[in-house]
């Protein structure tokens, strides 16, 4: 663990000596290790960390740069986006409707550009997920032990009340106004500023993502990091892994890491298409099925007071009341440039509406959907994802957005703005509950997704799931996976401190299989 008075500086936090740039080599090179990680995020980062510490040779591949808080105070946002975002942030789901799904690809993965919400799955719900799929060997006080293990590293604790912005005062204040139970965020952040840059890498290095701590524990413990490498194969021999074929970024040069052990933690999109353009998935019928995503969208309000939204943490405070329905409305703020393409309008109709962007309050909410998507490859080098939302799952976004705009009416605002086409404006209540009274279809509806998981489930056998509960691979020895791929079920609350947890659970059991055990 990191020690109690810790701090990062805004220089590079990590072993330089331990770190080389792919796009930088000279030639083919070819290294050997014991464990070669794919992917420094909120699952790679930890299982690199964990059996490093533990003792073994490790090797970790990541596609994007290594960037420090000083490269975020100097980038421009379009800058920044495309330095830490998979395709500038393009990445779609091809279906009814098309929706956004970013993802991260720098050291730190997702936990670099995320808005830095941290909850732990609930015990119930790890129950749920028992009852339903049997998970022999993976137990709650398993699980258990390592959200505290992780929540100690990054510095788990509460949005101060200074902190909150005023776009999370008035989710608050909205919700109590309808008697609707809510909590401040809790978040893996230490010494923020409240900036509202979350969602562009922070400047201050305060928010911890994994590029502040597992990353460099795992260079501390002897681990060594090649950024700019993009992992094209995982290899094995005679049905057990032999490593790991990448190819730099940006240039020709190969690097091939020889390593009787791979974890592969490249998200729950893109480790299904690595394994599976390696030969690995054939004959598991569950591979890359099951996505899920909690489809997700916002409300705008516009008040006749300054909000200053813009300002203070952007996700601080979320609606917990609704959730036995599987909706969960949360305070979010996006800068500029990136709230623009949901107020309506165009020309100087649309000038003088963004001028009163301080008016502005921001409702986002998700559903925990019951429908499913897959994974398929790619296409001209992109994801192809496929997901068709459900019309029950429809339903509950309409009921998510209304319960929204309810919420922002009742913290006063004046107006507010919907993500549907052809029913965009509401000023009051009864014209809210008008427009939403009649069918909305899904097309309709400007949808993103930011929690994909489930494409390689764990579960007993491969009857019903593409990997063990130890984070193994169905049909082939010493290849792992530690990413929201393992997710059976929903973790309800946002996933990455169940990533991070599993992650470590995969790891210490990856290391007993060697004798080692995890370090205090």
């Amino acid at each position: 663990m990191l020690p109690a008075d810790w701090k990062p500086s805004r220089a590079a936090a990590y072993r330089a000596d331990r770190v080389e740039r792919g796009d930088r080599l000279q030639g083919n090179v070819s290294v050997q290790c014991q464990v070669c990680v794919i992917g420094t995020g909120a699952g790679g980062a930890v299982a690199a960390a964990e059996l490093a510490r533990a003792g073994l040779d490790v090797v970790m591949l990541e596609e994007g740069a290594y960037l420090t808080g000083e490269d975020y105070g100097r980038l421009s946002p379009i800058e920044s986006i495309k330095a830490t975002y998979r395709d500038a942030g393009m990445t779609f789901t091809m279906g009814s409707p098309g929706i956004l799904m970013p993802y991260g690809r720098c050291v730190g993965g997702s936990t670099v550009i995320n808005s830095g919400s941290a909850f732990a799955m609930s015990e119930e719900t790890f129950a749920y997920w028992k009852r339903t799929h049997g998970l022999p060997g993976l137990e709650w006080p398993d699980v258990a032990r390592h959200f505290q293990r992780v929540g100690r590293t990054v510095r788990i604790g509460a949005v101060p009340e200074e902190l909150m912005g005023g776009n999370g005062r008035l989710l608050r204040e909205g919700a109590e106004a309808l008697g609707l139970a809510g909590e401040v965020v809790t978040r893996n952040a230490h010494g923020c500023l409240g900036r509202g840059r979350c969602y562009l890498g922070c400047p201050e290095n305060a928010k911890q993502g994994t590029n502040l701590n597992y990353v460099p524990m795992a260079l501390e413990a002897g681990a060594r990091l090649y950024t700019h490498c993009r992992a094209e194969r995982v290899l094995s021999e005679g049905g057990r892994a032999a490593g790991v074929q990448a190819r730099a970024t940006g240039g020709g040069a190969r690097l091939a890491v020889r390593a009787g052990a791979v974890v592969v933690a490249c998200g729950a999109v893109f480790t299904p298409i690595l394994l599976s353009e390696s030969g690995l998935l054939k004959g598991n019928r569950h591979a890359g099925k099951h996505l899920r995503i909690h489809p997700a969208s916002r409300v705008i309000g516009l008040f006749d007071r300054e909000i200053k939204g813009h300002i203070g943490v952007p996700q601080s405070y979320h609606v917990t009341g609704l959730m036995p329905r599987d909706l969960v409305p949360e305070g979010i703020f996006v800068p500029p440039f990136l709230l623009a393409p949901a107020v309506p309008g165009m020309g100087r109709g649309h000038l003088e509406l963004m001028k009163q962007y301080p008016r502005m309050g921001l409702i986002g909410y998700r559903v925990i959907d019951s429908g499913e998507g897959r994974v398929a490859g790619t296409v001209m080098g992109m994801a192809n994802v496929k997901y068709d939302l459900s019309p029950q799952d429809t339903r509950k976004l309409v009921e998510a957005m209304q319960a929204s705009g309810e919420i922002l009416f009742a913290a006063g605002a004046k107006r507010v703005w919907l993500p549907v086409f052809g029913r965009g404006e509401a000023g009051s209540v009864d014209e809210l509950r008008r427009l939403l009274s009649r069918p909305v279809a899904a097309v309709d509806i400007e949808l993103a997704a930011y929690h994909p998981h489930g494409t390689l489930r764990m579960g007993i056998d491969e009857k019903d799931s593409a990997t063990r509960p130890d984070g193994s691979l169905f049909g082939v020895e010493g290849v792992y996976v530690a990413d929201a791929s393992l997710f059976p079920e929903s973790p309800i609350v946002n996933p990455q401190l169940t990533v991070m947890a599993l992650a470590g659970v995969v790891a210490e059991r990856l290391a007993e299989k060697r004798g080692l055990t995890l370090a205090a």
